[in-house]
């Protein structure tokens, strides 16, 4: 009989244990464990190059996302999702002196030479990034937070806008020692303000390391406001290295006519790489469940 009675006492007390590990592993009470987002950013984001002079305007890079959050304890999440960001570049060049020898509508040889002054060219490329972060947040109803992670950044569309307040070309014949600077309708002369446009830079995908940090605020049951500031900085050269194109191509066929290309993909531009820098506020709206 004492056996069958340790017995039963070892059992009820097993069960005990067993009860409070099950307590244990059991969700938090209150605590949602899924969040929803959608968020804008801004007001910088770049695409950083040297070899020209290069700037950017303070509203030049808003970007909207969608990000899912899930929570492996009250204080860490992991984060993924999806956004869409812009990112410009201002090339700026007071004057610019080329030459190089190419063929007329004849198929006279000679070397064609052209200045422009006051270029400007602006770029434009667009991003979908895939982020994977991982969030820190401290307790209590108002939380401050810290996100870090890295995201992958897939191009979608570039284009760049070339215009310069001057353009005078020439052509120097070396065969007869004369220099042309016209007739305009040969390509050479004082063409005045100049521009042109293209729809591709062949940018290349991205890695971006990005940090985040700043308030998370609950505004009713379920709902909640993130206001963070943020800088997301390219890890990666996106550039393509196309530097044999001419910035200024001179076409003798069908008729005489000139092409442009982007400094950036030129000799004159001197460009080795471009990255991205994205900066500024953040402001998140969602949901937890």
């Amino acid at each position: 009989m004492k056996f069958f009675i340790t017995r039963i006492i070892q059992m009820n007390r097993l069960k005990g244990v067993l009860f409070v590990l099950g307590l244990g592993s059991l969700p938090l009470q209150g605590q949602q464990n899924n969040e929803v987002l959608v968020n804008i950013n801004g007001p910088v984001s770049i695409l950083e190059y040297e070899g020209v002079d290069n700037s950017a305007a303070l509203d030049d890079g808003i970007g909207f996302g969608l990000e899912y959050g899930y929570y492996l304890s009250p204080k860490w999440s992991l984060r993924t999702g999806f956004a869409l960001q812009t990112y410009r570049g201002n090339a700026k060049l007071d004057r610019i002196n080329a030459a190089y020898v190419t063929q007329d509508s004849e198929a006279e040889v000679f070397e064609f030479r052209y200045q422009f002054t006051n270029y400007r060219e602006t770029q434009k490329a667009r991003y979908i990034q895939i982020p994977i972060l991982g969030q820190y947040e401290t307790s209590g109803t108002n939380r401050f937070f810290v996100l870090a992670g890295v995201k992958l950044g897939i191009v979608v569309d570039s284009q760049y806008k070339s215009r310069a307040t001057g353009l005078t070309t020439s052509g120097y014949y070396e065969q007869y020692d004369v220099l042309l600077e016209a007739p305009r309708f040969a390509g050479f002369g004082d063409f005045g303000s100049y521009s042109w446009e293209a729809d591709e830079l062949d940018l290349k995908t991205n890695v971006i390391l990005s940090l985040e940090t700043g308030l998370k605020l609950p505004i009713s049951t379920g709902s909640l406001v993130y206001l963070s500031v943020y800088v997301d900085y390219g890890l990666t050269n996106v550039f393509e290295d196309t530097k044999s194109n001419r910035l200024l191509e001179y076409k003798a066929e069908p008729e005489v006519n000139f092409t442009g290309n982007s400094v950036l993909t030129t000799q004159v531009g001197n460009v080795d790489e471009i990255k991205t820098l994205s900066l500024g506020f953040k402001l998140k709206y969602g949901f937890s469940f």
